[in-house]
């Protein structure tokens, strides 16, 4: 493994991923101090990124470090484990994965600050939705991008979950919906509807993210049916 390193962050990295450490510096840099901000906190510590360009390495790092065999959903190629972001990247597309950092980075400080490194108070599509959000890896989804998006999502959504019982594993993505597309979309809603204080408040308030995501779907694509009504198929 090879090594960049500044006094924010270190990458630890396979050889063929460098062009990919060299970019999540820079990325990180700039996220770094978005987070201290939102989360109000002067965050310091040095964030460890490791990168691996072989899946098979990537999850025998993982239960190394969980001292246990496959508690990796099959999809997973990224996760948060020690505090840390590790993940497993194709070479061939490297910088197509570059902000799969900052939505890591997210769930590390959404856990030891919110959560305060009690996982039982985690509500798994807020999280999730909210690392998507803020990690900037939805920022190309703008005007009509973002309502292609909608629109793919909401036809290819054949049954609504119920938010607040969605795990990681054949619960959260599977041929009915995609829990990460729909955590993402409550969150684009809820940052539409509140006001910014409010949106910022919410990450503590788990009583009201429970209550939200009671209908939060049906909610949301009420909401955004009406705003792309000309686009959307209502067979």
């Amino acid at each position: 493994m090879k090594k960049l390193e500044t006094n924010l962050c270190k990458i630890n990295y396979s050889n063929s991923l460098e062009d990919l450490a060299e970019a999540t510096i820079s990325l990180l840099n700039q996220k770094i101090n978005e987070f201290n901000l939102f989360f109000d906190i002067s965050n310091n510590e040095q964030v460890v990124v490791n990168y691996f360009d072989n899946i098979e390495e990537f999850k025998e790092f993982i239960y190394s470090i969980r001292g246990e065999s496959d508690s990796l959903p099959k999809y997973a190629e990224g996760t948060y484990d020690n505090g840390m972001v590790n993940a497993y990247i194709n070479p061939k597309d490297q910088l197509k994965r570059l902000y799969t950092a900052s939505h890591e980075l997210f769930h590390i400080l959404y856990m030891k600050y919110i959560l305060n490194n009690d996982y039982s108070k985690r509500i798994v599509w807020y999280d999730e939705g909210m690392a998507q959000f803020m990690s900037g890896e939805k920022d190309s989804l703008a005007d009509e991008a973002f309502k292609e998006f909608y629109c793919d999502v909401r036809e290819k959504t054949k049954t609504i979950p119920q938010m607040n019982s969605l795990d990681h594993g054949k619960s959260f993505v599977n041929e009915d919906y995609n829990g990460y597309d729909l955590s993402y979309l409550s969150i684009k809603y809820l940052s539409e509807i509140l006001s910014d204080i409010q949106f910022k408040n919410l990450m503590s308030d788990f009583s009201r993210i429970s209550q939200l995501g009671d209908d939060i779907i049906h909610k949301m694509f009420s909401y955004y049916d009406k705003k792309f009504e000309d686009s959307i198929d209502k067979k």
